[in-house]
């Protein structure tokens, strides 16, 4: 039995990372909260005038938009974004409205929020000249500084008003992350770690003018930030002197005590940072030119905070091209990793209703089609309650599908894999088909590392395991356990972007599940797949011959029934079903290539008649017997009576 310790999934890592990065972010948020007690200037705001521009650039704010269909955010030529950066974002969202890509609700919170953080900007900069005279700093570093955050905070604002709810939430191992949220507070660790790389090397006043910035930038209520970027002004009324000593009272300690809440994050790369946050944009599916938008502001934020002091130092201006450098190729490697995930093997979006009529096509398999609807028909539904609010019922959508070779099992499982896609339950709904020997390998040290390459490569689908019994029943020392124990605890891990479907035999596939109280604990759903009747064969025939161009004349198609009936009357275990119409099928092709060659008459009609002397005089059953196997004894307690 193999003992060597599992490997560490690339998952369980970036959970641990994501988890230590936003503990770091939370923390950063309490200790720049403002307190009820923060002296507030008592000046009314003065009222603000009507904005033409667009806070948002056009081309940004319409990559946010999605395909009602589809789901996926809308791209745009490179020209076409030019264009739509000349647009008002008054116009863009009525016209984008009446495409019907979001709703008149939706159009108006983003009109709100547009206009919010456009306010907000204007309403900031009151008494900044003020500030830049104390600071000595220049009043347009204080503009560029809060202008990028506000745009960063709108951004994230907007793709959450235009995502559909079950798309802002992943889970990660046992845990559940909140994209935004997430979000939100990752540009928080960023932001306050750029002010401390870049920002602190120059006098005390400064650096505190320039976190003052950062903090009501990033703050989530307007009156908050207000009240964060003018305490100092409000505790002197507007006298230097005073605001001296008062910074030397409190000021003072309140910046020491963010420098202390970032001192954790020392050891990690900023670009480490922005990589997590792009990890969470690609899930929410946004366009390259969104996150390379991101990094132009962050951009700014690192020119900005390096040069407060008019002139940069050395040591900052090799920092600050550091840090463009690698945020520069996070920004591309997202746009490779973008066009991967676009182009990878998963199914296309489609509607669900044209994948079931695909189902419903399908020759026999009622009880089999049934089973789908209903599967289809409550996974739907708890999409729908998730969207509005309401508690998901948990359920396994593992599955074990009974039944004969050649009876339709791996076509049913593909489809069910763009059911859940098409749902979002998945994010590929590709199938990755599998047997034991690509799960179990012959040296100690080996399956673990096999079976999780094979479990990684279907993870947001489904892992198909044809002949599963296959992998117990066959001695203590077999390595097929450990494949069992491995599969098991990914299923557990991953449950949220993995379904594994286990096919077989009755008997054998009813060993298996027996054979272990984890396996029979997490497939609860099971499909059995019967055999085709003489009538159903018949026409999985006539479909394979209409695929080919090919046509049966009525005598053929008799003859063809009469087969079948034949085949399905003396049946076994291991009866091929369409398998065996695959067999019959060609035998048949090759006599009539050899009845055409042999008759010279290689006409329209002729190649493409399938006549009764085609079809092989006997015919039988060319399925192989499946491996003996030592039957597994159960590890379950026996039912009682």
């Amino acid at each position: 039995m193999e003992t060597n310790q599992q490997p560490e999934s690339e998952e369980v890592k970036l959970r641990q990372q994501l988890e230590e990065f936003l503990r770091y972010a939370r923390v950063l948020e309490e200790v720049t909260r403002a307190p009820a007690n923060l002296p507030r200037v008592k000046e009314a705001l003065r009222p603000v005038v009507p904005l033409h521009e667009s806070f948002l650039p056009g081309s940004i704010l319409t990559t946010l938009f999605r395909n009602p269909k589809t789901g996926r955010t809308v791209s745009f030529k490179r020209e076409e974004l030019a264009e739509l950066d000349g647009m008002t974002s008054d116009y863009l969202l009525n016209y984008y409205q009446s495409q019907s890509l979001f709703t008149p609700d939706d159009a108006a919170r983003l009109r709100n929020s547009i206009e919010a953080h456009a306010r907000r900007l204007y309403q900031l900069q009151r008494n900044s000249d003020w500030r830049a005279q104390v600071f000595s700093y220049e009043a347009d570093k204080e503009k560029a500084i809060l202008h990028s955050l506000l745009q960063l905070r709108l951004l994230i604002e907007c793709a959450q008003i235009l995502t559909p709810p079950l798309q802002t939430v992943k889970r990660i191992g046992d845990e559940e992350f909140d994209l935004i949220d997430d979000l939100h507070g990752l540009v928080r660790l960023l932001t306050l770690a750029l002010w401390q790389r870049l920002a602190t090397d120059g006098s005390e006043l400064q650096a505190y003018g320039a976190l003052s910035l950062c903090i009501a930038g990033l703050a989530a209520k307007a009156d908050d930030a207000l009240a964060l970027l003018e305490s100092g002004y409000a505790a002197a009324n507007g006298d230097e002197a005073a605001f001296a000593k008062w910074f030397e009272k409190g000021g003072r300690k309140a910046m020491e005590r963010v420098e202390t809440m970032l001192q954790p994050a020392d050891k990690h790369g900023l670009d480490e940072i922005f990589s997590l946050f792009t990890r969470h944009t690609l899930d929410l599916g946004l366009q390259p030119v969104t996150i390379e938008f991101v990094r132009q502001n962050l951009q700014t934020l690192v020119t900005t905070l390096a040069n407060m002091d008019r002139e940069m130092s050395d040591a900052s201006r090799r920092r600050s091209t550091i840090i463009s450098t690698q945020f520069t190729e996070v920004s591309r490697q997202y746009a490779v990793d973008f066009t991967a995930r676009a182009a990878d093997p998963g199914v296309s979006e489609e509607d669900l209703n044209a994948i079931l009529k695909e189902l419903d096509v399908l020759v026999g398999l009622e009880p089999v089609k049934a089973e789908v609807h209903r599967a289809a028909d409550f996974a739907r539904m708890q999409v729908m309650r998730r969207q509005q609010g309401l508690p998901v019922v948990q359920t396994s959508l593992h599955s074990v599908f009974f039944g004969n070779p050649g009876t339709g099992k791996t076509t049913v499982a593909r489809l069910m894999g763009r059911i859940y896609k098409s749902l979002g339950l998945l994010r590929r709904g590709h199938v990755v088909e599998c047997d034991r020997g690509r799960l179990v390998a012959e040296y100690v040290g080996q399956t673990a590392v096999r079976t999780h390459a094979v479990i990684d490569s279907a993870l947001d689908g489904i892992l198909f395991i044809d002949e599963a019994y296959s992998l117990a029943g066959r001695g203590a020392e077999d390595f097929g356990s450990e494949a069992i124990e491995t599969l098991l605890k990914r299923m557990e891990d991953d449950r949220d972007r993995l379904i594994v479907i286990v096919a077989g035999y009755n008997d054998p596939m009813k060993q298996f599940i027996a054979s272990n109280p984890g396996l029979e604990s997490r497939f609860t759903n099971y499909l059995n797949f019967p055999d085709y009747r003489p009538e159903e064969l018949l026409e999985i025939f006539h479909r394979m011959a209409a695929q080919s161009g090919l046509v049966c004349v009525p005598e053929t198609e008799k003859k063809v029934l009469a087969i079948c009936a034949s085949l399905h009357a003396g049946r076994n275990a291991q009866f091929g079903n369409a398998r065996e119409m695959r067999n019959l099928f060609e035998a048949a092709v090759r006599n009539q290539s050899t009845r055409l060659v042999a008759s010279g008459q290689c006409d329209r009609d002729a190649l493409t008649t399938l006549l009764p002397e085609d079809l092989p005089a006997e015919f039988e059953s060319g399925m192989p017997a499946p491996p003996e196997i030592k039957p597994a004894s159960s590890r379950i307690a026996p039912r009682p009576g």
